[in-house]
């Protein structure tokens, strides 16, 4: 154990053990000296000399301290006298969790960070991590996907990784710990920590015998959260109820293709059968329930072996993992395969020279359907087509629209294929000039090889009588090939001066250089038509029709000077300053450098000699620290440059096929890192004998000089580069409080976490323009804000609504008062005319304060908390986790998001009955109507449309049982424990229109959120 403290019992002489745990240390008096040995975690322990040369010291835990040492950038330190914000996850975290992606498991474990995630599909759960709110409004792609280096930055045994892919596919079962960087501590890792850091600490072997470890789970996936769709039945009910309301108001209703009231009333109370319509002939309706065909219970597995040991001069431990994760789709495979390996190694070269190995590989295989999970899975078409006809062939949605039967694309129309396989290899090597200086060398290379294949297939589908449909499913087959391979590099150099004076005086001190190095290779092919014979690739498509193909190479460099010092007091006064020097040929030379660094502070007030008599405080510290870091997200490796592309067009005075040259866009050799700044004040503390302990942080953070695309005139003659002209501003606090203690044998615990960010987009070169609905970028408001119609209730009578029009001048987006079939009627919406210009419009700027939307609260996630539930007793164990949000403002879009945004989609049930009519005046929601224009204005982006999306949702509980030295036979298990463990088992959300609360605002796609039931075991030997 490196940095064990041995001290001569009533001296001052004492050593520090180094890397491998090997200590030496002079007595005066061999017979009657007693050395004591602490360790921060551990039980101090005093062991007579009596003249023995070689006293080997075996450490027991101190649960009540194990978690005051924490790793942070470049080392480790003792959390009772760190200054800045870092929180700690211990191994316990991941032990025994039906989960196989490690950072599902962080989800609410620590305040500050928020972990979502867009789905449950296995390999496309689209997580993001972030760390105390947003940094800069350069985060995400047009499609919605994290830019690289947006997320949190995150580093595995003192190497940055390769992309995010590293962590999220790593075994759970090999970590150790991981710290969470939050604040100026951050720093050490200059413009690669704007967002954050996740330090990950793996597992290591110790000395001693050999032992083996298997854990092994089976897990049964049921679905969650069922949105509220329609069957046959309650789809015919809710059209009977819209046209009805049209009926009452104008005398007369659309009944779109379904002819006369009578039609659907027929399809209300007789259900299935053949039915004649406007526009299909005859068709056959039954029950096509698309959620309930799609998507059912699934099973995975996962399973570990461990195998650990080793000497005074070796220690090892080599891993192995298995994990295949199966998604709820029924008529296909949806899941994901994992392979992992591990393997640690530390050897003892000399009394000063230690050397660390390591090797880690995975390789991840992500097998799904190429098509049907999108608005095709439930939202496109009513429920009322079965997949199959009686001739057993895919079923045409109203016989004519083949091209949307999601049964038959997932089941029949092609395969998306994904492999990824990632190789790190890295070494560091110690060397211990003094006892109190080392010298550290490491060096790291990573590998990524991505391989995916997209194939779609035709399909025919059918009509009821087995004609042969118009249409059809995947109406050209296609394949298309992807490959990246991707290198990274990274080697450091580092100096480290550990020493105290004057026996109340510790100094620290660390310097140390690192580069790194990635590179990028990319090809694409693509083409259409082919038969399908069960072979796929390119070369059987035909090279005739549509043929695609791109590729290309790329790199950047990033070179960083580090530094910190530490000072402390009696571990009463802590100071700690850091620095560190960057430089990235993402910047031309003249800009690419940039220098970053922080500072902190703490006092521990327990210390203090009037503190010493307040029993009840065992430890309160307070701390403050101030960091500025860089970011150069959303800037391309190589933007400076002004890049050539090359093309063809038609034209000459023979006209004939040219070849062509355009430059991208303008270039800026000028801009360079956008600079974060941020500042953090906390406290911590313990009473009642460690029993009860808590901390409080506050925090903000600056982005001054934010990279954003600058608003210049059309004449200007091509795309213009970002600048450095934004701000943004944040502001947050988090809290954790928990108690630990025990009943006699029954030990428990409990621990509530909570925190909230606020940001506000301070200045973008005036960027005011705002519509109704959504805005991720609005000067003067925070990002991703909501902008909707304030409403004043429902028309109580015609007088009310002939008034409106009279006010209005039936202009702007008022449904037209001429056209009765759209005319607005008692129990539509009433929209306020907030800039008074007498026309309802759903757009304005900040500038002319017009348009009659306004600011109703952004989209982040406010409040989030978790809640840690434990108690053991003697062999038993239980445990729970709460995760959830008491604020989100959640806006539901796209096809289901209210009754009737068209006509032809699948529509919710969860607004019937709540609805206006005569009878119900005092309605939450307005009146039905089968029309989309009135729909549109009666519904969308509302204010009463806006849900608040709090939740609370048992994200885990373990119960188990454990043997320690169980005898079996002549052997001995040194642990046996089988467990039950269970994930996202209940929720109680505030959702009103029936989707899982973390599903996002989309109504288009169907895949459920699961819950996870799993048996597992564990031994040790």
């Amino acid at each position: 154990m490196p940095g064990a403290t041995v001290m001569v019992k009533g001296t001052s002489k004492g050593v520090v053990s180094n890397f491998d745990g090997d200590y030496e240390i002079e007595v005066n008096d061999p017979a009657n000296a007693v050395l004591m040995i602490s360790f921060i975690g551990f039980k101090t322990v005093e062991v007579p000399v009596n003249n023995q040369s070689v006293i080997n010291i075996a450490l027991e835990e101190d649960n009540a301290l194990l978690e005051e040492v924490v790793i942070v950038g470049y080392g480790q330190q003792k959390k009772a006298t760190l200054t800045g914000a870092i929180e700690t996850v211990s191994a316990a975290v991941f032990e025994d969790r039906a989960v196989t992606n490690p950072a599902l498991a962080l989800q609410g474990q620590t305040p500050g960070l928020v972990v979502n995630r867009g789905s449950s599909r296995p390999g496309n759960e689209g997580l993001e991590l972030q760390i105390r709110g947003a940094t800069s409004v350069n985060y995400k792609d047009a499609d919605g996907k994290l830019l690289p280096g947006a997320g949190s930055l995150i580093v595995i045994d003192g190497v940055p990784t390769i992309n995010d892919n590293a962590f999220y596919n790593m075994n759970p079962d090999d970590i150790a710990s991981i710290s969470v960087l939050k604040d100026g501590a951050a720093s050490i890792y200059g413009s690669r920590a704007a967002n954050g850091v996740i330090l990950v600490e793996t597992k290591r072997g110790k000395s001693g015998e050999i032992k083996v470890n298997i854990t092994s789970n089976f897990r049964v996936n049921t679905i969650g959260i069922k949105p509220a769709v329609s069957g046959l039945r309650d789809y015919a009910a809710l059209n009977i109820d819209a046209t009805d309301q049209d009926l009452a108001y104008a005398g007369t209703a659309w009944y779109w293709g379904w002819v006369n009231r009578e039609t659907l009333v027929r399809m209300r109370d007789e259900g299935p059968g053949i039915y004649t319509t406007q526009y299909w002939g005859d068709i056959y309706l039954g029950e096509g329930n698309r959620f309930n065909d799609m998507y059912g219970t699934s099973y995975s597995n996962q399973t570990n072996l461990s195998i650990s040991g080793g000497s005074d001069r070796a220690k090892y431990r080599v891993s192995a993992g298995y994990a295949e994760n199966v998604g709820n789709l029924k008529p296909s495979y949806d899941g994901k395969k994992q392979y992992n390996l591990r393997f640690n190694h530390s050897y003892k070269l000399s009394d000063k020279i230690n050397i660390e190995t390591g090797i880690s590989y995975f390789r991840s295989h992500v097998s799904g359907p190429s098509g049907g999970l999108g608005i095709s899975s439930l939202a496109y078409d009513p429920p009322l087509f079965p997949a199959k006809n009686p001739y057993g062939q895919w079923y045409a949605n109203f016989g004519v629209a083949g091209n949307r039967h999601s049964i038959a694309n997932v089941l029949e129309g092609g395969r998306d294929e994904a492999y990824a396989d990632q190789l790190k290899l890295n070494m560091a090597i110690t060397y211990d000039i003094t006892d109190d200086l080392n010298f550290r060398a490491t060096a790291s290379v990573d590998k990524e090889f991505l391989d995916q294949e997209i194939y779609k297939i035709n399909i025919p589908t059918y009509t009821w009588f087995g004609e042969k449909a118009p249409e059809s499913v995947n109406t050209t087959s296609s394949f298309e090939k992807k490959k990246k391979d991707i290198s990274y590099q990274n080697f450091g150099a580092f100096l480290n001066y550990k020493k105290t004076f004057w026996e109340d005086h510790s100094f620290g001190v660390m310097v140390g250089t690192t580069s790194e190095l990635t590179k990028t290779d990319d090809l694409y092919g693509y083409r259409q038509g082919f038969e399908d014979n069960g072979v796929y690739d390119l070369n059987v498509a035909s090279p005739e029709n549509n043929v695609t193909n791109a590729g290309g190479s790329s790199n950047w460099g990033f070179l960083s000077q580090l530094g910190r010092f530490n000072y402390g007091y009696k571990d009463k006064y802590l100071l700690e300053f850091t620095g560190r020097r960057d430089g990235t040929s993402k910047f031309h030379s003249d800009y690419r450098w940039s220098f970053f660094g922080g500072t902190s502070a703490g006092w521990v007030v327990t210390e203090e000699s009037f503190m010493q008599d307040v029993s009840v405080l065992n430890f309160l510290k307070f701390k403050a620290s101030y960091g500025e870091m860089g970011g150069q997200v959303g800037i391309g490796n190589h933007d400076y440059v002004s890049a050539i592309n090359l093309g063809s067009a038609v034209f000459g005075t023979s006209a004939s096929l040219q070849t062509t040259a355009s430059i991208q866009g303008l270039t800026s050799l000028t801009r360079t890192w956008e600079k974060i700044s941020v500042a953090n004040y906390g406290a911590e503390f313990r009473l009642f004998d460690n029993k009860l302990a808590g901390s409080f942080d506050y925090f903000t953070k600056k982005n001054d000089g934010m990279l954003i695309a600058v608003n210049y005139p059309d004449l200007l003659g091509g795309t213009a580069p970002k600048t450095n002209s934004g701000l943004l501003e944040v502001k947050g606090w988090e809290a954790m409080l928990s108690w630990k203690s025990n009943i006699g044998d029954l030990k428990y615990n409990v621990s509530v976490n909570m925190s909230d960010t606020n940001n506000k987009l301070v200045s973008m070169e005036g960027i005011g323009i705002y519509k109704a609905y959504f805005n991720s970028t609005i000067e003067g408001y925070p990002l991703n804000s909501y902008f909707l119609y304030e409403t004043d209730g429902f028309f109580a009578n015609e007088t009310e609504v002939d008034a409106y029009y009279a006010q209005l001048n039936n202009g702007g987006e008022i449904p037209n008062a001429s056209n009765e079939a759209v005319r607005l009627r008692p129990g539509d919406t009433r929209k306020v005319n907030l800039d008074g210009d007498d026309v309802i419009l759903g757009s304005g700027t900040i500038a002319g304060g017009d348009g009659d939307v306004k600011y109703m609260g952004d989209a982040a996630p406010h409040y989030t908390y978790g809640i840690n539930l434990g108690f053991q007793y003697k062999g038993f164990d239980l445990s729970t986790f709460f995760q959830g949000v008491l604020n989100q403002n959640i806006v539901r879009t796209d096809g289901m998001a209210y009754p009737f945004v068209t006509v032809g989609n699948n529509q919710t049930t969860a607004y019937r009955g709540k609805t206006w009519t005569e009878e119900n005046p005092n309605a939450a929601y307005p009146r039905m109507t089968f029309h989309t224009a009135r729909a549109n204005w009666n519904w969308k982006n509302n204010d009463f449309m806006m849900q608040n999306n709090r939740y609370i949702r048992l994200k885990s509980l373990v119960f188990g049982y454990t043997l320690e030295n169980l005898k079996i036979g002549n052997g001995t298990l040194d642990r046996f424990r089988i467990y039950f463990s269970g994930n996202d088992l209940f929720e109680l959300t505030s959702v009103k229109d029936g989707w899982d609360p973390e599903f996002g605002s989309s109504s288009n796609s169907s895949y459920p959120f699961n819950r996870t039931y799993s048996l597992g075991l564990n031994i040790t030997f």
